[in-house]
């Protein structure tokens, strides 16, 4: 398989998990609208670094994928600003991760940035 192919199913995995995400939004399960938009980005920005330098790091962290990215290429802020997402891969897996229960604006903002970064995985890929 080519770098191509393989990052298209990472992109493709990416949008699955945006799916469960806005559909977890719409049925009121906001944890899981926000662990599903962090794992969405994830693997949007994996093919990124796929599709680009060929490799993914073994990391989960948003943070330090688009550090990664921006070493090869101009991260745009929209994306760099949806960094934040990432607290949302531990907290809303565990019962007692949070203090507070996730709101819907939190869930809101969450599948927001999970659209942004799929939509920027999405750019980059057509690009190739």
């Amino acid at each position: 398989m080519t770098n191509k192919e393989i990052a298209l199913g990472w992109l493709d995995k990416a949008k699955r998990f945006l799916a469960v995400a806005k559909r977890s939004l719409e049925d009121g399960l906001y944890d899981m609208a926000c662990f599903n938009s962090q794992q969405a980005a994830e693997m949007a920005l994996k093919a990124v670094l796929i599709m680009r330098a060929g490799y993914k790091p073994l990391t989960h962290s948003i943070t330090e994928l688009l550090e990664a990215i921006s070493e090869i290429e101009n991260v745009p802020s929209e994306v760099s600003n949806c960094s934040g997402i990432e607290e949302h891969y531990v907290q809303a897996r565990y019962p007692n991760a949070r203090m507070k229960e996730y709101s819907f604006d939190e869930a809101q903002v969450s599948v927001r940035c999970g659209e942004v970064i799929v939509g920027y995985a999405e750019r980059i890929l057509k690009k190739a």
